[in-house]
């Protein structure tokens, strides 16, 4: 899969710009300040609907303008689908495919993978818990389409919940107006484990693979998924009971599958108390390539790879990792301050299919 064109309006520091991309690879390139990383959102957005940097849409809005325009032109088994994301600065928000509006980021999600690496992303690491939830979450939803809907329906009804919660916390509802969703959030939840821990499965099995790979020799890198409860339907009920006076004074759940965790281990270590810078960018590194396989191995799509800023967070092996997927026919588009590491790396720019796209900082009015 290949994203052929892009068409910005009021995006980020963008007035208007039109990039065409190459089926192989495209470096963006230009000094800080001048829109590479926006670029890599915005694909980022017309892949998922949301933005990598921030959760607000408004933050995506060039100053001073009231509204942005994304288009993007994806092609896979020669079939192009035109992706557009209209947003306006009091919030409204329209995405049409091949023209028609949809109703949900559930018709989006999944048609258009990409894998995204960026020094955002080194959070999964470093984190909390939320980030490493939110990082599968994503994963997940791309590659399973039950596991998308059980996740939608859960949040959904965990939202209902948590509203009672606070009605009956501040004396304006009783306690039966939270317990009339338990049935409903144990059956969703329950739905939600079952697929994690299947899909779970699977990354762990391409992370193993990946570590053998692509790690220097002898490191061992495991992740764990742990869940707050077991998937059995009556744990769960009888968890939600036995906290709920708890949760009437918080105003929110605090068991369910919004908290599992994941726990990433580095040669015995809990990677997020006692890893190195290098350990942390290494197992990044990995996480990513393992996410790339499980992504290609389901959908049978190779992603679009995004590496933001990758030479300069990077050693010179570990970016030789990322890049030995290229070889395997994958678009990738790069942001680099400069070429130099483009040559280090024997790219050729001239070679059919790849890129170079110079950008210049925008001059300030």
């Amino acid at each position: 899969m290949s994203i052929k064109e892009l068409d910005l309006i009021s995006f980020r520091n963008h007035n208007h710009l039109q990039l065409t991309f190459g089926k192989g690879i495209n470096v963006i390139w230009g000094e800080n300040g001048s829109g590479k990383t926006a670029i890599l959102e915005a694909i980022h957005t017309l892949s998922i609907g949301r933005s990598f940097r921030t959760s607000r849409f408004r933050d995506l809005l060039k100053d001073g303008k009231d509204f942005f325009r994304v288009t993007g032109v994806f092609v896979h088994d020669k079939e192009e689908q035109n992706v557009q994301v209209n947003q306006t600065k009091d919030g409204r928000r329209r995405i049409l495919v091949n023209g028609v509006p949809i109703s949900g980021l559930k018709e989006l999600i999944g048609k258009n993978p990409v894998v995204l690496l960026s020094p955002e992303e080194q959070e999964i690491t470093k984190g909390n818990p939320s980030v490493r939830r939110a990082f599968f979450d994503r994963l997940f939803s791309v590659v399973s389409q039950p596991f998308l809907q059980a996740l939608s329906e859960y949040t959904r009804t965990l939202k209902q919940r948590n509203a009672a919660l606070c009605l009956v916390r501040d004396n304006k509802a009783d306690v039966n107006s939270v317990k009339a969703w338990d049935d409903l959030l144990v059956d969703n939840g329950v739905k939600v484990w079952s697929q994690r821990e299947h899909l779970f499965s699977q990354f762990a099995d391409h992370l193993q693979q990946t570590v053998v790979d692509y790690a220097e020799s002898g490191v061992v890198v495991v992740c764990l998924h742990e869940k707050t409860q077991h998937t059995n339907p009556d744990q769960f009920r009888k968890a939600l009971a036995d906290n709920l006076n708890q949760d009437v004074y918080l105003g929110r759940t605090t068991v369910g599958p919004h908290r599992d965790n994941y726990k990433i281990v580095f040669q015995d270590r809990d990677l997020r108390l006692f890893g190195s810078q290098g350990e942390h960018k290494l197992t990044l590194v990995l996480l990513k390539l393992a996410e790339f396989r499980l992504i290609h191995k389901r959908t049978g799509i190779l992603p679009i790879l995004l590496l933001d800023d990758l030479f300069a967070k990077l050693d010179y092996r570990r970016s030789e990792n990322v890049l030995s997927l290229i070889e395997k026919d994958v678009q990738t588009i790069v942001t680099t301050t400069d070429l130099v590491p483009i040559e280090q790396h024997n790219i050729n720019l001239k070679q059919n299919g790849n890129s170079s796209i110079y950008l210049e900082r925008p001059c300030r009015a």
